[in-house]
């Protein structure tokens, strides 16, 4: 999926993670503002890798950081109209992605997708709250 994904994105010139940022804030923008800690939590990403990500986008002119209106030190992400004219293009290719999967999967789609999810979350908890302690 992910190989699909990529192969997808580089047709329109970007990366499969930029694409999905791109879905993501498009899916949420309306109903909350995006920061780049929605960005790491969404896509389980260590904070220099989405300020990086951010960056590119930002000179990619696919995002602009703009204050948010309660903290100014806090920088919400806008699509740029470049990115939202990406966004309907995008959104259709999950669509369809998703379609494919639960054709092939069948009848097992829900019960596939709930336990990917929790192994996924499971993951994700146990590498972000997990500290190592050292012998001394």
């Amino acid at each position: 999926m992910a190989r699909d994904s990529d192969y997808f994105a580089k047709q329109l010139g970007l990366t499969g993670m930029q694409i999905s940022t791109i879905n993501f804030i498009a899916d949420h923008e309306t109903t909350q503002d995006i920061f780049q800690r929605d960005l790491e939590h969404e896509f389980n990403m260590r904070k220099a890798t989405a300020s990086s990500l951010g960056t590119t986008m930002v000179t990619k002119e696919l995002l602009i950081r703009v204050p948010a209106t309660n903290d100014a030190r806090y920088k919400r992400l806008l699509l740029t109209p470049k990115a939202r004219q990406l966004a309907a293009q995008i959104e259709a290719f999950f669509e369809a992605s998703e379609r494919r999967l639960q054709h092939l999967l069948g009848p097992t789609f829900e019960t596939t997708y709930i336990n990917l999810t929790s192994i996924s979350s499971a993951f994700t908890t146990t590498h972000t709250h997990q500290h190592v302690k050292k012998d001394r």
